[in-house]
């Protein structure tokens, strides 16, 4: 079965100027940057995006087995590009960014986090209900799905600052289905917005311009006390789409 995508990103500003979150959404790949209010904030976001877009493309010669080492050396690249950008100018010593990203080929997804972004799955079971899928290790730990937001998960310190050690990035490899609902999101909604909620959207009716936007105002009536950005994928099979093909709100 041959898999497309239809996809909605959101972003709102609460608390920092200038903006410092950047979303792309690409045909292979999809990653959302946030500097968390760290020194030259929009630079690092910048400089991580322009890096990882480099390997959104189609090639033959790669393919869904090759996924992890592709998107590793994306991210190890934008590292790089922080490093470079502090040598040259060491005034914006200490931003950094952290990183939310998928990557797929076929059948196959590649999700990466570093720092305090998020990643979720929705998916349809056999008996009609949805089940929510972890993709980040270090944040599935005691993330289970409650009615009210978890204490935790503490906050991952590791984020892209442009050092060669000690920040090494979750690497998840996950099947992909028809009708997967994917979200990838800043702290400015999973800290605040229940995963019960989340997931109740996530697996509802519309389509992902109605579920971003639905996230979008959950995330303020619950008091976001951080900028916001978010982007909701949707994976449908690709003979039962092929009219619309790929399209993005």
């Amino acid at each position: 079965m041959g898999l497309t995508w239809n996809s909605a990103s959101r972003y709102i500003e609460l608390a920092r100027q200038p903006i410092e979150e950047e979303i792309y959404v690409g045909p292979l790949l999809f990653a959302i940057a946030s500097s968390k209010g760290r020194p030259a904030g929009d630079v690092a976001t910048h400089l991580v995006i322009e890096s990882l877009k480099k390997y959104d493309r189609w090639d033959d010669d790669i393919g869904p087995s090759d996924l992890t080492t592709v998107l590793e050396r994306a991210i190890h690249s934008a590292n790089e590009s922080i490093q470079r950008k502090i040598e040259a100018q060491p005034e914006p010593a200490g931003m950094g960014a952290d990183l939310v990203a998928l990557l797929w080929s076929g059948t196959l997804g590649v999700f990466a986090n570093i720092g305090d972004t998020q990643a979720y799955v929705v998916r349809q079971t056999e008996s009609g209900a949805a089940e929510l899928i972890w993709t980040t290790e270090s944040h599935a730990h005691g993330m289970a799905a409650t009615a009210s937001v978890p204490e935790s998960p503490e906050r991952i310190p590791s984020f892209l600052d442009g050092q060669s050690e000690g920040h090494v990035p979750d690497l998840v490899t996950l099947s992909l289905c028809a009708d997967d609902r994917i979200l990838l999101c800043t702290s400015g909604l999973s800290a605040v917005v229940p995963h019960t909620l989340l997931m109740e959207i996530l697996s509802g009716p519309g389509g992902s311009a109605e579920a971003a936007d639905r996230l979008e105002a959950l995330a303020v009536e619950h008091g976001g006390p951080d900028n916001i950005a978010l982007v909701v994928i949707e994976f449908v099979d690709f003979e039962l789409h092929r009219e619309e093909y790929t399209f993005i709100d």
